[in-house]
């Protein structure tokens, strides 16, 4: 009892020592960018956006009205030899149907759909791919895939040259649960061929709180961010805001891990592709409190509540730092982080929506280099930009936006 109660003294302490070195960290950080944010551009239209809706294949039938909803999650961007291709759920629903001799869609709404195109143009010219995420063939992977209502992405990961799985993608996907309010949780998709065809490999974020019929106040912003690399190289960051049990409120800013061979020889090693469990990070540790479920740290616990909302991270190499853009569909934040884990106080990009009449969801940051994922001294943050009476569908009016900063 006596060495228990000291190892348990030990623990406390050492947990004690790490958080406030963490809190010291985070006061004593401050931002060594403080961005210059240009008006707003539009790089597609909402006609434009309507053309690559009737031209997409396989074709948009689909039965409720809602029309081509796109993008309606974060983008994923890739840079080829040919330009770029864009990967964003497309919110429209998806009947079963038979095209080109297979069945397609999963009576479900949401997507992937690829496009190829240029920064300025990402719908470019071609005819977009509006793939709808397959159930794993193992049901066992994921138990709840037919009781979602939603399932979507849009933030891509490829394998680079030397990993398991090289060339391939990962898809993080939004999901959701039928509730009278609402539910996400965040999972993963895998492709083998550029994304035609998307395998689920089961869930890896759930909030805190456990999902119930008819929970209120609901929460169905989980996010859907990419996946980071760690500042070891180790692991992959899936940054998202919880929901603690017991509560009507959510974390600022949460993140989850899994180691990053483990994950790609699960998802491409084996003969039957999965995901592994994620760990959330909570009160200066891992290991503790699983991605499903567990309880997790806010991250930044001392920005205001409008200081919230969809969350988009990657390594600005330029500052040698990471950059994190906030969102609360009006209003964009910015934040940098040494380690991943401590953040400065996010400060004001602006507001691009008046939160009444329109809104601006779903950021993506996109660098200029070789690498779209890493960012410099000038990237652009691309948006979607909604007209909130319509924010049902059709989106009348809605668009595709893009602002860029530039770190003087």
């Amino acid at each position: 009892m006596l060495l228990r109660a000291f190892l348990s003294l030990v623990v406390l302490l050492a947990t004690f020592f790490q958080l406030s070195s963490g809190a010291a960290a985070a006061q004593a950080l401050t931002p060594l960018c403080q961005p210059l944010v240009t008006p707003p551009i539009i790089v597609a239209t909402h006609d434009q956006i309507v053309e690559a809706g009737r031209k997409a294949e396989p074709p948009l039938t689909d039965t409720k009205g809602f029309g081509f909803a796109w993008p309606d999650t974060q983008m994923g961007v890739i840079k080829t030899a040919d330009g770029y291709e864009f990967f964003t759920s497309d919110g429209a629903f998806h009947p079963r149907q038979i095209w080109e001799g297979q069945w397609v869609g999963n009576n479900n709404y949401g997507s992937v759909v690829t496009t190829v195109g240029t920064l300025d143009n990402p719908l470019g010219t071609g005819i977009p791919r509006d793939v709808t995420i397959s159930p794993n063939p193992d049901p066992a992977v994921n138990p709840n895939y037919s009781s979602y209502t939603y399932i979507g992405g849009g933030p891509v990961y490829q394998v680079p040259e030397g990993k398991v799985g090289a060339g391939n993608l990962i898809v993080g996907y939004h999901a959701e649960l039928p509730t009278d309010t609402l539910y996400a949780v965040h999972g993963l998709a895998a492709s083998w061929d550029n994304g035609l065809h998307w395998t689920d490999l089961g869930e890896v974020a759930r909030p805190n709180q456990s999902f119930a019929p008819k929970l209120a106040p609901g929460f169905d912003e989980i996010g859907d961010g990419p996946l980071v690399m760690s500042p070891d190289g180790k692991y992959f960051y899936f940054y998202f805001p919880d929901w603690p049990a017991g509560t009507t409120t959510v974390t600022h800013v949460s993140v989850a891990r899994v180691l990053a061979s483990s994950l790609l020889d699960a998802a491409f090693g084996s003969p039957h592709p999965h995901t592994v469990p994620f760990e959330k990070f909570y009160q200066g540790s891992w290991n503790l409190q699983p991605g499903i479920g567990g309880a997790s740290t806010d991250l930044t616990p001392n920005s205001s509540s409008q200081e919230q909302g969809y969350i988009d991270i990657h390594f600005n190499s330029g500052i040698e730092r990471y950059v994190m853009i906030i969102d609360n569909d009006t209003t964009f934040y910015y934040a940098e982080s040494v380690d991943a884990l401590s953040w400065t106080e996010p400060t004001s990009l602006g507001a691009f929506a008046d939160g009444v009449t329109t809104l601006a969801p779903y950021p993506r940051a996109v660098g200029l280099g070789d690498n779209p994922h890493i960012l410099g001294k000038r990237f652009y943050v691309y948006y979607t930009f909604l007209h909130e009476e319509n924010g049902g569908l059709p989106r009348e009016g809605n668009s595709l936006r893009r602002i860029t900063l530039t770190c003087p």
